[in-house]
Formats: C-alpha cells, sequence, structure tokens
C-alpha cells in the first residue's frame, strides 16, 4: 500500500470502512441469534447471510476505490515521465554535473507535477454530452397568448417584489 494511503485523510477512510464492517458482521450475528430465538423466523437467517454480504461488499468497493487511485496516479506520473522527457537542450545542460543534487531535485520536481497533475485532473470539469440550447425567435411574439403569459407572470414578479421590501 503506498504511503499516500496512510495520510490522515485516508485513514479515515480505512476507519470508516472498517466500522461498517464490523457493524454489518454484528448485525448479521444479531439476525442469526434472533432466527434461534423463539420468535425467530426464516426471514431472520436471510438477514444473517446478507448482513456479511453487505460487509464483505464495503471492503470490495473500498479495495477497487484504492486500486482506482493507484491507477489514476500512474496514468498522472506516465504523463509528467513523458512531459519531462521532452526536455529542450538548456534544461538537459542545467541537469549535468555530479548527478547527486540534480537526481534529487529532479525527483521532487517530478512528484510535484504528478501532484500538480492530480490537482488539475480534480478540478478539470466534467466532460459531459453536449445539449443543444432552444432560442427564442421573433416568431414567439406573435402569440398573444404567451405575451399575456408573460405579462401576467412580470406582473406577478413585481408585487412579489414589492412585498418583499
Amino acid at each position: 500500500m503506498p504511503r499516500r494511503f496512510l495520510s490522515p485523510g485516508w485513514v479515515v477512510g480505512h476507519v470508516v470502512v472498517l466500522a461498517a464492517v464490523l457493524t454489518c458482521l454484528r448485525l448479521g450475528w444479531w439476525q442469526w441469534d434472533r432466527a434461534h430465538a423463539s420468535t425467530g423466523t426464516g426471514q431472520n437467517y436471510g438477514y444473517a447471510l446478507l448482513w456479511p454480504a453487505f460487509g464483505a461488499a464495503f471492503i470490495y468497493m473500498w479495495t477497487r476505490f484504492l486500486q482506482l487511485e493507484q491507477l489514476k496516479d500512474a496514468e498522472d506520473a506516465d504523463r509528467v515521465d513523458a512531459e519531462s522527457t521532452e526536455l529542450s537542450d538548456d534544461e538537459l545542460a542545467a541537469f549535468t554535473g555530479d548527478g547527486s543534487d540534480d537526481e534529487e531535485e529532479a525527483a521532487l520536481d517530478r512528484a510535484e507535477a504528478a501532484e500538480a497533475a492530480r490537482r488539475e485532473r480534480l478540478q478539470r470539469p466534467s466532460e459531459g454530452v453536449v445539449v443543444g440550447v432552444a432560442t427564442v425567435g421573433a416568431e414567439d411574439d406573435d402569440d398573444p397568448e404567451l405575451t399575456a403569459y408573460n405579462r401576467a407572470l412580470a406582473a406577478l414578479a413585481e408585487e412579489d417584489r414589492r412585498r418583499a421590501r
């Protein structure tokens, strides 16, 4: 597990998932006890099996979420590596030397660039489906019912504004 998943925010997520799983297991145990009581029914047996399945679903979803985060990080790192390999001659000359400090700085720069790329990806607006927009044309003004309706709405809005003062 990468160190990133041990930061305080991620630890809270781990604890929440663990609490949810333990709660599901406890509820399953309770339903199992209810099924064996004198008032127990077959429905209690069903819930006794269902609650642990919910707990397993929590574990599956959390591990899948962590895997997807690792995939996104790898894609960001690949993109940063691709961008960093396209250095100009001047930038390449700046990295020549004994390599000890420069390599550390380059590693830090790559890490910062990966983090910046991740933040950019999170802040980027979603690329949704383009929806057509209807426009109001001059032919709509010819409809007397629509014009009267719009006037009535405007009058009601004006009345509401006056009352609000």
